[in-house]
């Protein structure tokens, strides 16, 4: 199943954006259940159903094509404005992908005209968001990072048009600087050099003790455990932690990274994504099994989405 050498900068890009989808359809029948048992599990991936991603990676290639337009445009490389209604319209292309009804409204708000910097911090009462709608989507930025700090900040203004909470930006920008950590990463993952790199750029109080309590877990293999001390609901600051923690522990084996997730139960289809992309990054797409593989939908289109980005990489 996986490649014998260090994988190239294009495997890995094809593998981040496989993993996207992956994560997202294994996880997304058992979205919301307190925990998965693991015979229940197996049963699934040795079924023959195709596996239909949701939101998630529908949003995710969204931003991705805008990073093209982007980059063939010869402009800045982000444009909030550009994004939020690219967004929109993946919403309207297919609104039957799960989107959250929160979000169907954000959209539609932004389609009536109001401005994204409005939309976004008129969600929940004025709060913003602090959901992890920004951090699901956010991994193609850090194919066209030029640095760690500059995959958190791109992560943070991708999340920005939609969630005007700082958690939700700060997820984003967790989630964003661990792919790009990920992707450039050689040899063995050492997790706790993973997460003294990631603590160099992230500084924000809560996130920082987020951050703590994944190294403290970094030990124990129990997803449930995992669940119960660092979260496994739609909160950012409840779903990045629990990804990072499933990754770190797992690198070596992109599917075990995968199963950690969906058995923790809660918003399983959102956190897989997110580990399982940053999995894919490290192992590149011979990382993932060919049964899987086989029952994606439109694989072909994610990988010619990481070969794109791939060339953007500095």
């Amino acid at each position: 199943m996986n490649s014998t050498g260090p994988a190239s900068a294009h495997e890995r890009a094809r593998g981040l954006f496989t993993g996207v989808g992956l994560g997202d359809a294994m996880g997304a029948p058992f979205e919301g259940k307190p925990s998965v048992s693991e015979l229940t599990l197996r049963e699934f991936e040795h079924s023959n159903l195709q596996l239909r991603y949701t939101d998630d990676t529908a949003l995710t290639i969204a931003v991705a094509e805008h990073l093209l337009e982007r980059a063939r445009l010869g402009g800045h490389l982000l444009n909030e404005g550009e994004l939020a209604a690219a967004l929109a319209c993946a919403w309207n292309r297919e609104p039957w992908r799960g989107f959250a009804t929160s979000a169907a409204d954000l959209f539609g708000r932004l389609n009536s005209g109001v401005p994204w910097r409005d939309a976004a911090v008129s969600m929940f009462h004025g709060q913003g968001s602090f959901g992890n709608g920004a951090a699901m989507r956010c991994a193609p930025v850090a194919l066209a990072a030029q640095s760690a700090h500059h995959a958190a900040e791109l992560g943070r203004r991708a999340a920005s048009v939609t969630h005007g909470h700082p958690d939700g930006q700060e997820g984003a920008a967790v989630q964003a600087c661990s792919a790009y950590l990920a992707l450039h990463t050689r040899g063995s993952l050492d997790p706790e050099s993973f997460l003294g790199k990631l603590a160099h750029v992230i500084h924000e109080p809560e996130w920082v003790r987020r951050l703590q309590a994944v190294a403290a877990l970094l030990g124990h293999r129990d997803p449930h455990r995992a669940a119960e001390e660092l979260g496994n609901d739609v909160r950012a600051t409840h779903s990045v932690p629990l990804a990072l923690w499933a990754f770190l522990g797992h690198a070596e084996s992109p599917v075990d990274v995968v199963r950690q997730c969906i058995r923790a139960g809660g918003d399983t289809d959102t956190i897989a994504s997110m580990a399982a992309a940053l999995a894919g990054a490290v192992r590149g797409a011979a990382g993932w099994p060919q049964s899987w593989l086989r029952r994606l939908e439109n694989l072909p289109r994610l990988h010619d989405l990481g070969d794109q980005l791939a060339r953007l990489s500095p």
